[in-house]
């Protein structure tokens, strides 16, 4: 009777050893915000006024380029700085000398 008891318990535990992490999401229990925001980030969206594009994440940063309402902005990354402003990270269509190019820079928003 051990025997068979024994068994039943490592079969049982056995199958909730396979079965249980099946339930779990693909990255585990956690998930960071970016994963919750990966389908808005990558389509392109619509300025809907004028902003300038900066070089880095800093208010005190230089312009790289003023972009216009109705721009298609393209979202790269997210991110919070330490004083809780959110920071995006796009990419721009601009045209300059009859060239057509994308710029990267940061807009807080």
């Amino acid at each position: 009777m051990n025997i068979i008891s024994t068994f039943i318990v490592w079969t049982w535990l056995l199958c909730i050893g396979l079965v249980a992490p099946t339930t779990l999401p693909a990255g585990g229990a956690q998930e960071s915000i970016i994963q919750h925001r990966k389908n808005n980030i990558g389509s392109p969206i619509i300025a809907l006024k004028d902003f300038n594009l900066l070089t880095s994440a800093s208010n005190n940063s230089s312009t790289l380029t003023k972009v216009k309402a109705g721009t298609p902005v393209k979202v790269i990354q997210v991110w919070e700085s330490n004083e809780s402003k959110n920071w995006l990270l796009v990419s721009v269509l601009c045209h300059n000398f009859d060239q057509l190019f994308y710029r990267r820079g940061w807009v807080e928003i």
